[in-house]
This record gives C-alpha cells, structure tokens and sequence, in this order.
C-alpha cells in the first residue's frame, strides 16, 4: 500500500472518530473538566480576596484601636494589597483561559445541538479548541489581569485603608494643631520623612486608580463573541 493511499486511510479514520459516536461523550467529558478546572481558579480568586480583606480589616481594628500602635502599620495593608492584587492577576488568567474554552464549546457545539439550524460564529471551532488543546497559551497578559482584579475587587479596599491610615494620623495622639504638625507624623521613624512618605503614598494610590480606571471592564473583556483567534502569547499555562 503506497503512502497515499495509507494518508488517505488514517484521514478517513481520523474523521469517522471525530464524527462517530464517541465524540460526544468525549466533548461531555471536556466540558465538564474545563468546568471543573474554571471552578478551582474561582475559588482560588476568593480565597485570595476573602483573605485581603480579613486582614486588612483586622490591621485597621488593632491600628486604630490603640495609640502605641504606629501609623506605619496600615501602609503595610497597602503592601498586601498589591500582593495580593498580584496573585489574583495570575489566578484570573487561568480562570479567563478555560471560560474562553468553555464558550468555544457551548457556542460551536452545544448551541448546534440545541438548535441544528443554527450557524457556529466560527466553522472551525474544532480546530480552533484543538490548536488551543495542543499548544495551551493563555490569552491575556499578567498585567492586564492584574488590573482587572485591581478594578473590580481591590481599588475599594486600597481606598479604605488609605481613608484610615489618614484617619490614624489625624487622632493619634492627638488632633494636630497645624497642618505642619500633621505633615511631620507621616515620618516613619528616621528611615523615612514625611515628604517620601507622602509622595509614595500618593504615587501608589493614584498610580493604582490610574491603572484601574484605564483598564476595560471584565465583563467586556469575558464577552468573547466571535473572537475566537488567540493573540500571540509566549508564556505557557501554569499548573
């Protein structure tokens, strides 16, 4: 038998598997795997933000509840919040990744079941989920992650202990009698003055408004419609 004809064969046979009775249940099988992988990198994302916000406002309680405590304390609430942000902007790349996968299905195979009359927004949504199967990349960077995460869940909490290391600063130990005083206490000790202190201060909050603000919504970026090819991505997925 000639290799033409062998081609031919294994094509033959790669389209009846691919058409046959078991693909169905292997799709089934793809679906509700993707599905369950999407829930993980849900759960992660909660874990994350449900724990942020315990501790910051456990910081803020035992910050603002006693005079001894230095001011300095709710800046490092500032520090876990652009951690966490961070994880969060890494975790949600993932989840983005399989909720892209799982429109791929639903639209292309589902959605044809349901409805056989029905056009697929894209005809080679196979082949499309298999290039993605064989050479997983995930489809947006960490930066515009973590900027989704900053606007959706994190810009409120980095306001309120913002809000409360300035309150911190104004009753503790006292109200200040001038606006110099006030300036002065934002010393951290003599590792930083008051003008570093408050000119990073600033940047951070600003600059993560800023990042937050420019950013597309996700419910923008998560309605995919019918753009199904990836962008160009170099970074492989993580387990």
């Amino acid at each position: 038998m000639d290799q033409d004809a062998s081609a031919a064969l294994g094509q033959l046979g790669d389209e009846s598997a691919a058409n046959g009775p078991g693909f169905d249940g292997a799709i089934a099988h793809l679906y509700r795997g993707e599905m369950h992988r999407m829930t993980v990198w849900r759960q992660r994302l909660d874990v994350t933000s449900n724990w942020s916000i315990l501790l910051v406002v456990a910081l803020t309680t035992f910050t603002l509840g006693s005079t001894a405590v230095p001011h300095f304390t709710l800046l490092l609430g500032l520090a876990l919040i652009g951690i966490s942000v961070m994880i969060e902007g890494r975790r949600y790349r993932h989840l983005h990744h399989s909720g892209w996968r799982l429109y791929i299905i639903e639209q292309g195979y589902y959605a044809r079941l349901l409805d056989p009359g029905s056009a697929s927004l894209v005809a080679d949504w196979r082949g499309v989920l298999s290039e993605d199967l064989l050479r997983p990349r995930l489809l947006m960077s960490w930066f515009t992650g973590t900027r989704i995460r900053l606007r959706r869940n994190y810009l409120m909490v980095l306001y309120f202990v913002t809000a409360a290391w300035l309150t911190k600063l104004f009753i503790h130990p006292g109200r200040p009698s001038s606006l110099g005083e006030f300036a002065e206490r934002l010393a951290i000790g003599e590792l930083a003055p008051p003008w570093f202190v408050a000119a990073s201060a600033c940047v951070f909050v600003f600059g993560a408004t800023g990042l937050a603000i420019s950013c597309p919504a996700a419910e923008k970026i998560e309605k995919w419609g019918g753009a199904f090819a990836r962008p160009d991505a170099d970074e492989q997925p993580e387990a």
